[in-house]
């Protein structure tokens, strides 16, 4: 169950949205943050919303007021207790911050939880009650409290599982524990306590179908547990969904996509196998995906059908190349070897060269050339366009920087 420290605040921010239904937005505005006092800002407050804009971006300010507003009202809620914070950046004055924190379009409001720029973004609705809408869920205790073994083993279905056991809240090992989960909210792991457990004190991780793995450092030394929960709650593999497409296409990197129906959870642990034995050298090159076909069918144009699931292909966001069957998967050195021949280019040549040799062939068979008039043309085997791109950010709803030089 939720934490009782959460409800206070959410009566607090349920009431927050309806003054901005009944009134005008209270004077003030968003922080203007400059390289002299922007990590003053951000490692001062436990959550800021930083607006990256240009006055040469017309949706830059076309939300510059609304934002403003929002921040007028959190201050008003809010005060300075170092809760939480709106602030912008004019990257036509300090450039050098935006390219600090690769912008690439405006408007961009970074999410910075603790002085640490998250790499996700605020891409909701530009309006006051949708930003004040997603600080309500931000400022969420996400921690949930269980009380027994049959409890623990009810959590034990969720995928990554982050277990906290002590004494009770009022102590500085659960603070760490909680501004851990805080921090970490992003990421694929709960956050779950039990307290009673005086003088037994205990951190742990647990992943679905393994036995929890206790953490030996310091739990009163946040970046040591922070660094330690974040390398644990990074999955090898993502799942697609519509909140995370724009940002996983907008990372730039190719993507490996596993399409499988929602219920073959098996399909998903054999990759996941794969990866952690032979492509973890992989993991900053390629972005390893999973994603329902029955969510994403669109994204499955590649002339299959759903019987014909799982498969597997590479999305380059120009060209998507199929891995020929899934079952290879099994073979040591067959998913890295097609990994290796997209790095190399060769799977691009050889869709193109097939383009070419058909075309020729064609041609040929056009000018009666090869002395059988009735013989059958070659069939051209085309790569399929890259489905993916089109889940990249907009041009009606952002300026992008390169648009701008």
């Amino acid at each position: 169950m939720p934490l009782p420290m959460s409800r206070g605040l959410g009566a607090l921010l349920v009431l927050l949205l309806a003054l901005c239904r009944l009134q005008e937005p209270a004077a003030g505005e968003a922080i203007s943050l400059t390289p002299k006092n922007l990590s003053n800002v951000t490692y001062n407050n436990d959550l800021v919303l930083v607006l990256f804009y240009t006055d040469r971006c017309t949706y830059s300010m076309t939300f510059m007021p609304i934002f403003d507003a929002a921040a007028a009202q959190l201050r008003l809620a809010f005060g300075d207790s170092g809760r939480i914070e709106l602030a912008k950046v004019d990257c036509k004055l300090y450039p050098q911050l935006g390219n600090r924190h690769d912008v690439g379009k405006f408007p961009t409001v970074k999410i910075v939880r603790f002085g640490r720029f998250s790499k996700r973004e605020y891409r909701g609705q530009r309006s006051q009650e949708a930003l004040i809408e997603f600080v309500t869920k931000e400022m969420r205790d996400p921690i949930e409290e269980f009380h027994s073994l049959s409890e623990l083993q009810q959590l034990g279905r969720q995928k990554f599982l982050m277990l906290g056991y002590f004494e009770h809240s009022n102590h500085l090992e659960y603070e760490m524990f909680r501004k851990t989960s805080l921090a970490l909210r992003d990421q694929y792991c709960s956050f779950h306590v039990n307290f009673g457990n005086a003088g037994r004190h205990r951190i742990a991780f647990q992943k679905h179908g393994q036995a929890a793995s206790d953490y030996e450092g310091s739990r009163t030394r946040y970046k040591e547990l922070h660094k330690w929960a974040l390398e644990k709650c990074q999955p090898l593999v993502r799942e697609l969904t519509f909140d995370n497409a724009e940002e996983i296409s907008e990372e730039g990197r190719p993507l490996m996509i596993l399409f499988y129906h929602k219920n073959d959870v098996t399909s998903v642990q054999q990759l996941e196998k794969v990866i952690q034995a032979e492509l973890m050298h992989e993991l900053d090159n390629i972005n390893f995906i999973t994603a329902a076909a029955e969510t994403f069918a669109a994204l499955l144009d590649i002339d299959k059908t759903e019987a014909e699931l799982p498969v597997i292909i590479i999305d380059s966001i120009v060209h998507m190349f199929e891995f020929p069957k899934f079952e290879d998967i099994y073979t040591p050195g067959k998913l890295k070897e097609f990994i290796q021949d997209y790095h190399s280019g060769q799977l691009h040549l050889e869709h193109h060269r097939e383009e070419l040799l058909a075309e020729v062939s064609n041609e040929l068979l056009d000018n009666k050339q090869l002395g059988q008039e009735q013989e059958t043309p070659m069939t051209v085997v085309k790569p399929h366009q890259s489905k993916i791109k089109e889940l990249l950010p907009s041009r009606n709803r952002y300026t992008f920087v390169k648009d701008e030089l």
